[in-house]
């Protein structure tokens, strides 16, 4: 597996009544599996004891359909299958606050949330295209404003 996430932040204060704070995080990992086992005794006291590996003769891959299908007897029926497991995570979150204090202890703020995300299973790490990728996924944006006075007592 291999990942990279950069987060950024950034508070700027114009003045001490107008403040922006920024943080964005782009996020990219990629797993690819390989050495398929079976489990054969879950609680022996070594662990190589606990599985075996399937050999060539009893583990198939569909490509068609991204599905590993094992005969585990050797008798040419499949016995089970399985999802092939590789992956690629794509994920960018991002938060935009513009906070104004307009009285004294009164305040608006306009926020704008962000989100991307996306799975993939082609399990290879290329993190120029997957960066690239990321930018193209269709995002998941929320806008918010809040307003508070204080009332004096």
């Amino acid at each position: 597996q291999e990942t990279i996430g950069v987060p950024l932040r950034i508070n700027y204060g114009i003045t001490p009544e107008l403040t922006i704070q920024y943080y964005g995080q782009p996020f990219i990992s990629a797993g690819k599996y390989t050495s398929y086992k079976m489990i054969t005794d879950p609680k022996a006291d070594k662990y190589q004891d606990r599985f075996r590996n399937y050999s060539e003769a009893q583990l198939s891959y569909n490509s068609e359909d991204e599905v590993y299908n094992v005969d585990e007897d050797l008798n040419e029926t499949e016995d089970y299958s399985f999802d092939k497991p590789d992956f690629n995570a794509f994920y960018f979150i991002s938060n935009l606050v513009i906070r104004w204090e307009y009285l004294p202890g009164s305040s608006v703020y306009l926020v704008w949330s962000q989100k991307r995300s996306d799975t993939q299973t082609l399990g290879m790490f290329r993190p120029g295209p997957d960066m690239e990728h990321l930018s193209t996924i269709y995002p998941h944006n929320v806008f918010l404003i809040k307003v508070s006075y204080r009332l004096g007592v």
